[in-house]
């Protein structure tokens, strides 16, 4: 008998936008599931609000600390060489680099301007059947990047050994660039005895379907004890998660595991929606106590 506490927390300014936290916790009814699922946070400035940086009257789409692709892009004129290239290293990328003049934010009674000087082959190229908007003004979006759980606690209420239960929560991404976004996923560890080293293991699905961190399979017997996930809605593969039914385990990051695709995007993306559900079953040997995890939630926005 066990009682489970799922506690998803957004976290201050860090690597990665949203962190997930689980526990279990023993009552004198032992199978009682409560949890938390974190909303995320936006950061306007240095205030948190929901979902972008503005830096004078211009919006720079971002999360603080978080895994972002970043635009910076400068320019040249004249007969100067125009440079191009992507550069990047651990903590940040700057893709579609020119080297140019000069560019930034004016403004005055009544109007404000972003300009780019000096870039070459730059403005708006139509003929029969084609339109190109070339430059830096063109790829700069005025669609911000957000990003938003839909809930900041789940409690499961009782939950009787050898039986599913299921909770779930929203993920809701708007992204203005030019390459779309991806959202992904990572837990620490398996949840975990706290201050042990028990675990409740994560899924491998059914013996006749068995499912890892990059494919979704069949997970319909309750007596197949786990802990997984299932992802429907907008931008998630529906080749991965074919239906209800397909689940999987979170990446271990202790393992050194990759954190896996929930959401993508190659394009604009305008309130993508995708629904999370956890689904978990406990053993009746299972040790009770408190069990957690951390879960991380990073979305990345391309440009």
């Amino acid at each position: 008998m066990k009682i489970i506490k799922n506690n998803i927390y957004h976290p201050q300014p860090s690597r990665h936008c949203e962190r997930t936290r689980v526990a279990i916790h023993p009552k004198s009814h032992p199978e009682f599931i409560s949890g938390s699922i974190p909303k995320s946070r936006t950061y306007r400035g240095s205030s948190i609000k929901s979902g972008q940086v503005r830096d004078d009257n211009r919006w720079i789409p971002a999360f603080a600390g978080m895994t972002v692709s970043i635009l910076s892009i400068f320019h040249s004129q004249l007969s100067l060489p125009v440079l191009a290239d992507n550069l990047f290293s651990d903590p940040y990328r700057i893709q579609m680099s020119t080297i140019n003049i000069t560019g930034g934010n004016k403004s005055g009674g009544g109007y404000k301007l972003a300009d780019t000087i000096g870039q070459t082959a730059q403005g708006l190229f139509s003929g029969t059947g084609y339109k190109v908007k070339a430059g830096f003004q063109y790829i700069n979006t005025r669609i911000p990047f957000t990003f938003i759980t839909s809930s900041l606690s789940i409690n499961f209420g009782s939950l009787p050994i050898n039986t599913f239960s299921a909770l779930t929560h929203n993920l809701t991404i708007t992204a203005g660039g030019a390459y779309g976004y991806a959202v992904k996923t990572i837990a620490n560890h398996p949840l975990t005895l706290s201050g042990g080293t028990t675990t409740i293991p994560d899924t491998a699905c059914d013996p006749a379907t068995p499912c890892t961190i990059t494919t979704a399979n069949v997970w319909t017997g309750p007596t197949n004890n786990g802990f997984g996930y299932n992802m429907s809605g907008t931008d998630v593969d529906t080749a991965v998660f074919v239906n209800s039914n397909y689940y999987r385990p979170f990446p271990n990051n202790a393992l050194g595991q990759s954190p896996a695709t929930v959401m993508s995007k190659s394009g604009v993306a305008l309130s993508s929606i995708a629904t999370v559900t956890y689904k978990i079953s406990v053993s009746p040997t299972q040790e009770a106590g408190t069990y957690e995890n951390t879960i991380q939630y990073i979305a990345i926005p391309a440009y």
